[in-house]
């Protein structure tokens, strides 16, 4: 099973982390949140996305899942890329979950993780908008 680091400005990564633990129980393993804080270099937060790669990767690699494309976050991941370790920004709950409750049993396909995110973003007057009520209620 891949590793996963969730990576984010301020304290989000471990805010999804702990939030995810309420449906998944709270024996994640194999996963950490490095969280940049304010004070933090951009190197010295590499160098602690690096450990927290080291930490969880136990032979089968690793996935960053990271907050927002091109912040610090992200681009202190981009020099950890590797065979063994890949990236996706702009995560959302919705990716985490997918991801978490999938790795454990099967390959996990990263674009499918993408789309899966990505279809559950959606405005909501918008979405109600579209639905139909049955003529019998």
């Amino acid at each position: 099973m891949k590793g996963l680091v969730i990576v984010s400005h301020g304290l989000l990564a471990a805010g999804m982390l702990d939030s995810a633990k309420l449906f998944l129980g709270s024996e994640l393993p194999q996963v950490k949140a490095c969280c940049l804080k304010a004070d933090d270099s951009p190197e010295a937060f590499g160098d602690q996305i690096q450990q927290a790669i080291d930490e969880v990767n136990t032979g089968e690699g690793a996935i960053v899942f990271a907050d927002l494309f091109g912040g610090t976050p992200f681009n202190q991941t981009l020099p950890l890329l590797s065979d063994q370790i890949d990236c996706i920004a702009g995560i959302n709950f919705a990716m985490l979950l997918e991801y978490l409750s999938k790795r454990t049993f099967e390959e996990v396909d990263l674009p499918s993780i993408v789309q899966g995110g990505q279809q559950n973003i959606i405005e909501a007057k918008g979405y109600l908008s579209t639905l139909t009520l049955d003529d019998d209620d």
